[in-house]
């Protein structure tokens, strides 16, 4: 079961310059359905005493900010704000556990 804190909540509306409540419920549902993206792609949950743990809030911070900034919008446009599959590719890779 994937789980949410309130430290995570906030983590992310720092790292998106977000000061204000209004989305949060949206924020909250973009952090589970990215852990979600990243346990489906075999990457096991992390936890603040494990190593591994701040290059896993990198790779939520990064599928965060791509579905927060594109909000769905085409390709192209996803490409204008500089997300690359690459870059979560990269993550995925060194946190999978093979």
């Amino acid at each position: 079961m994937v789980l949410l804190n309130q430290n995570e909540l906030l983590r992310i509306k720092r790292w998106l310059n977000i000061d204000y409540d209004i989305e949060n419920d949206t924020l909250e549902d973009m952090i589970l359905s990215a852990k979600s993206e990243l346990s489906l792609s075999g990457v096991p949950q992390y936890y603040h005493s494990d190593e591994a743990y701040p290059l896993y809030c990198q790779a939520i911070n990064y599928i965060v900010s791509r579905d927060y900034e594109t909000r769905g919008f085409v390709e192209y446009e996803r490409e204008n704000k500089g997300f690359n599959d690459r870059t979560l590719q990269s993550f995925i890779l060194k946190l999978k556990v093979w």
